[in-house]
């Protein structure tokens, strides 16, 4: 059987490392498009890297994983940090397309990176992939960002857009700037706490991705979280329960406001009650589907 190939963007992030280091242990010839080799280097051991789409050889590249993007809580949001937003999702696909368009053989899949971001800001409904949007910055950004990758259908390349949530693993993403406070004693609610927080274990996150490469009738939009979503309120209590803390010390939204600006408006004190219909449609079986399990496994049992 042929190796299968897999060209990776956002290789470094949280996702992208997580997906690279599965995909070398399963056999894949992984090359990642990074901009700094040496720090690539130590995070992504046995993966191939290029610093441009031009160093690519004339191999076949059989999927293309595409989470490259500025994260969007660093800092409060401005216009320049607005466009480096845009240009780091939609500048980087754009130029996946314009060397594809360009190749002999386009690659069979791309798994594009979204976010539930593209739904802007919901109450308690339920959203599935389907839901109609509220308008919004993160829905610009993601509905951009899929425009862009919508390109590689006139390739013949099945597209599927990963709409993800709240992302948990160790040591990364959001549990990263969670636990610290918590386990100080002095973690709590955002705002009312009723927003909803749409998560996913980072191994669900990295399956169902292969779950997407792997099963051609799955294309479009694809919601990446679990299918239990919990409100901040719920997810800083079992927070605290894991770690054993108390959960005292809730930030008041002008607080937020003050500190975040427009990213707390629309990160951190509205959010979306998503639901995973196609995965779950598909047959996907969620490891954690609960997030107290999830979160033992992640803060206790590692």
């Amino acid at each position: 059987m042929d190796i299968k190939t897999v060209l990776v963007t956002g290789a470094t992030g949280f996702i992208g490392r997580h997906f690279c280091q599965s995909s070398v242990a399963k056999g894949f010839n992984v090359i990642a498009l990074v901009r700094d080799v040496d720090k690539a280097k130590q995070r992504l051991p046995g993966v191939s890297l290029v610093t441009s789409l031009a160093d690519l050889s004339p191999e076949k590249i059989h999927w293309v994983v595409n989470m490259a993007g500025e994260p969007l809580v660093a800092g409060r949001w401005n216009a320049e940090r607005k466009q480096a937003f845009l240009e780091s999702r939609v500048g980087t696909t754009n130029q996946l397309f314009s060397y594809f368009k360009e190749v002999p053989e386009p690659p069979d899949v791309l798994i594009s990176g979204s976010a539930v971001g593209y739904y802007g800001p919901y109450c308690d409904q339920l959203l599935d992939e389907g839901a109609v949007h509220h308008e919004s910055f993160s829905h610009y950004l993601c509905s951009e960002w899929e425009h862009s990758a919508a390109q590689f259908m006139q390739l013949g390349t099945r597209v599927c857009y990963l709409r993800t949530g709240i992302v948990l693993g160790a040591g990364e993403g959001a549990l990263a700037r969670m636990v610290p406070p918590f386990r100080l004693g002095l973690g709590g609610r955002i705002g009312s706490g009723k927003q909803w927080m749409p998560w996913i274990h980072i191994d669900d996150e990295i399956a169902l991705i292969f779950h997407c490469i792997k099963r051609s009738d799955i294309s479009g939009s694809i919601n990446g979280t679990s299918p239990n979503p919990v409100t901040n309120e719920q997810f800083s209590k079992t927070l605290g329960k894991v770690l054993s803390r108390p959960v005292i010390f809730p930030m008041p939204a002008f607080v937020a406001k003050l500190l975040f600006g427009e990213m707390a408006e629309e990160l951190l004190l509205t959010g979306q009650r998503a639901h995973p219909r196609k995965a779950l449609e598909s047959g996907f079986e969620f490891n954690y589907p609960e997030l107290a399990p999830a979160l033992e496994q992640i803060l206790v049992k590692n």
